[in-house]
């Protein structure tokens, strides 16, 4: 069994995921869109502009973030959780949350912490909240 983190996004999906991969050092696997994909759609889901993207699926290390667009109308912000990163460095961990930070908001500043060598917590310029926490030094 593995457990990935669906993001939910409004028509900025691509964006994103081109931007997490950059960042993360990350492999973009699949990314479809609306448009020109004859596939139907699964119970309970709507059609999204042709542009956005259906499904799109980020390797991340060992793990994988999954992604899409929903229609404008029915997108909440994301809230509730953290796409948490755990690093293996101080510096790693230290250029990757300047990177996702950028054009976002610091809600905890990367900072040494009791439990880790850096601990800090933001939003991104996408909506995405990101816990980063560096073990190593």
């Amino acid at each position: 069994m593995k457990a990935m983190a669906q993001l939910a996004f409004d028509g900025v999906c691509r964006q994103a995921f081109q931007r997490y991969a950059e960042v993360l050092g990350a492999k973009i696997v699949v990314m479809n869109t609306f448009g020109g994909n004859d596939a139907r759609l699964p119970p309970g889901s709507m059609a999204s502009a042709p542009e956005h993207i259906r499904f799109a699926m980020l390797e991340v290390g060992e793990g994988a973030i999954l992604g899409n667009d929903v229609p404008s109308h029915l997108y909440e912000p994301m809230q509730g959780f953290n796409v948490a990163l755990h690093l293996e460095s101080v510096e790693e961990a230290e250029r990757i949350f300047d990177a996702l930070g950028d054009g976002g908001e610091i809600l905890t500043p990367l900072t040494q912490v009791e439990w880790a060598n850096r601990f800090g917590i933001l939003r991104d310029r996408f909506g995405v909240p990101w816990l980063v926490l560096a073990q190593g030094s």
